[in-house]
């Protein structure tokens, strides 16, 4: 059986659900602790300062309860990245640091989780200095709106994933390689991919990081769930 819910919440808090709740079923995503990137000022490179945003405390908080340990920090390099076991970049806005995208790509490559977006705007997608390499790149505008999802754990488990409207437009992804496309808007543009072959770690990339209101998921029927 079946039955609706609605989510009005960002992308970390719904997406993230999934990557929690599934465990060892979406490749070897685990708990333990994770790196949220921030800026302050102009000292960082991705577009927010999620570190005093209100929502980012409520992604604390749902994290706490999946026991796991949230931090930031405006920069990287190996040594701090191997402290930590996932990593959220959101919408980098300038050009990344070459010594710091090397090491976010040599982690993921050595077993780190990378949850990573880009949306929309007058911004260049900058955060394709780190997917290309793992066969995702980000392109063109796009309508943020999913109604169509490849079946996949990360779809199915442990709800069922229908219908997701964004904030705001989104960029589309080109996937190659081994990664795969997840999430569709009905001129079939991908929103929404995994990579699970990226080394021994896993992408997970997000054509809008605010995917706000109107998320609708319906609970999953286990003889539609292959992961169940």
């Amino acid at each position: 059986m079946m039955r609706g819910s609605y989510v009005g919440v960002i992308v970390i808090l719904f997406l993230l659900s999934f990557f929690l709740s599934a465990g060892s079923v979406v490749a070897d995503w685990h708990g333990g602790k994770a790196l949220v990137m921030y800026k302050k000022g102009s000292d960082g490179w991705v577009q927010h300062n999620y570190n005093d945003s209100s929502a980012w405390g409520k992604f604390r908080n749902e994290f706490a309860e999946q026991g796991w340990n949230v931090a930031f920090a405006k920069h990287v390099n190996a040594a701090k990245l191997s402290e930590y076991d996932a990593l959220f970049v959101l919408t980098p806005t300038k050009n990344i640091p070459d010594d710091e995208a090397e090491a976010i790509i040599n982690w993921v490559k050595g077993g780190g989780q990378l949850v990573i977006g880009q949306s929309d705007g007058r911004i260049e997608p900058y955060a394709n200095e780190i997917t290309e390499t793992f066969g995702i790149k980000f392109e063109k505008s796009a309508k943020m709106e999913m109604k169509n999802f490849t079946v996949h754990a990360l779809t199915t488990t442990p709800n069922y994933l229908k219908e997701v409207e964004g904030a705001r437009k989104a960029r589309s992804m080109n996937i190659s390689g081994s990664s795969i496309p997840l999430g569709f808007n009905a001129k079939g543009r991908c929103l929404l991919a995994i990579n699970e072959s990226a080394g021994d770690g896993v992408v997970v990339a997000i054509g809008d990081e605010w995917l706000r209101s109107n998320s609708k998921f319906e609970k999953a029927d286990y003889s539609l769930n292959k992961y169940i």
